[in-house]
Order: structure tokens, then sequence, then C-alpha cells
């Protein structure tokens, strides 16, 4: 009966999420994805998230997370290379045109990660992305945009709540709405559940990564982000080819 319910409400919330997107008027496209990552995404309003934490915006977040294995996201086994990895980007808009500095579209991301934290009962989120630092100008999409590199410092969400009833509710209808957004997918919300933390509970983590900040028009905008956790030329190359190549914004008719 849980299962039903929370089929029926996903794809409600499935509903509202395809109507905002078609309100924005642009979305993300995941181009071929390595196989060590989901071949889907999620796609999240954080309206009330974003705002909550006092950014005047509406949109939603597509993101994707490391490839299953043995029935779990590599995102949760502690020895892989994308352990507490992101893939993804948001698409938003504002009433009033968006003339923000660098710092201030990090705070998304920021919102983003204490959020999620949150949900999977770490104590006292955390996400401080430190200095960002431009790397170039390019286009993502015939948008004019900027890459950014940064390290910071966030938590895990492995911990001894991370695996609650609510987690299960809401990684399920996870699953049902990546389910449905990609045909032949069959992911289970049990996949993204992690089991009890082998490190300490909600450890602290130094992660790296790259963000893009596109310039679609002038209220709206889109945010490209991939991380990982530590910092070396060899990872921030892939991550770098993941953003630059693996990602692009699209008219929601395209």
């Amino acid at each position: 009966m849980l299962q039903f319910l929370t089929d029926i409400v996903s794809r409600f919330v499935l509903g509202r999420e395809r109507a905002l997107q078609k309100k924005t008027g642009y979305k993300l496209r995941f181009l071929q994805l390595p196989e060590d990552w989901v071949q889907g995404f999620a796609m999240v309003d954080l309206t009330f998230t974003w705002r909550a934490y006092g950014l005047p915006v509406r949109g939603l977040n597509y993101y994707t997370v490391g490839a299953i294995q043995d029935g779990v996201t590599t995102r949760y086994k502690e020895d892989s290379d994308l352990y507490q990895s992101w893939l993804g980007g948001y698409v938003f808009q504002s009433k009033k045109p968006i003339t923000w500095h660098a710092k201030r579209y990090v705070k998304l991301a920021e919102a983003d990660q204490k959020g999620w934290l949150e949900r999977f009962g770490a104590p006292d989120p955390k996400m401080d992305f430190g200095t960002i630092t431009e790397i170039e100008k390019l286009e993502v999409g015939g948008f004019p945009a900027r890459l950014f590199s940064w390290n910071g410092v966030s938590k895990s969400d492995v911990g001894t709540s991370s695996h609650s009833i609510v987690t299960k509710v809401m990684m399920d209808g996870m699953a049902v709405m990546m389910n449905a957004m990609t045909p032949g997918l069959h992911v289970k919300g049990e996949n993204f559940i992690p089991s009890a933390a082998k490190r300490t509970p909600y450890e602290e983590l130094m992660l790296s990564g790259y963000t893009i900040i596109v310039n679609i028009n002038s209220h709206t905008k889109a945010v490209l982000y991939v991380c990982m956790v530590g910092d070396n030329e060899a990872d921030r190359a892939v991550m770098k080819r993941l953003l630059v190549e693996g990602i692009e914004v699209v008219p929601v008719w395209g």
C-alpha cells in the first residue's frame, strides 16, 4: 500500500515539475554518460529550498550519481572514486533581472546540499565552497557561460539516520520519477539508501569540483555542477570533461 501511494504521489509531483519546466522554458539534457554513472537523472523542484535560504528564484535541479553496484549507488560506497559525488545542474529564473556575482550563484548549491543533508539526518548540515576561481569563458548550448573551479567542505550523508523510513519513502519516490523520465532504467529506491556508515557518521569531507554559470537571458540562468571527494589532477580532468561535454541547456521543446 505504501509503495502504491508513493507511486501516485511521485507521478503527481513529476507532473508539477514538468509544468514548472515548461514555464521556465529551458531544461538540462544529459549527453552520453560514462558507465560509472547512473544512466538517467532525477528532476526536483528546489523553489522552496532556495527561498528558505533567501534566494528569490524558482526552478529545477537535474542530477545523477554513481552507477548501481551490489544494489546500491557508488555514491555510498566508501571505497569508490564516486563516493559522495554529484553531477547535474539547475535551471532557474527570477521575476527581476539576475545580476549576481559568482559566489551568489553557488549559494544555490549550498542550499541544495544542506537541504539534502537535513533529509538524511545529518546534524548541523554544512556546505562551504571556499574560494571559487574563474577558469575560462565558453558556450553551453549556444549560451555564454563561465567555468569556475572550487574546493569546499561538506559532510557525508551516510550516518545513523540516513536509512530511516523518511529516507526510504523519499528515495522510492525519486526512483519512480527517474524511471518515468528514462524508460528502461529500472532503478529502485533502495539503490539510493546507504547502509550504516563504516567510517565516522556524517563525517566532514573535502570536496573539489567545477561549476558553470550559463547566461540564458536576463531572468533565466543555469548552473551546472560536478564534485568528487578529495582533490587531484586526474579527477579534475575527468570532472571538467563531464561538465563541459556531458550536459547542455536546451529549450523545453528541444
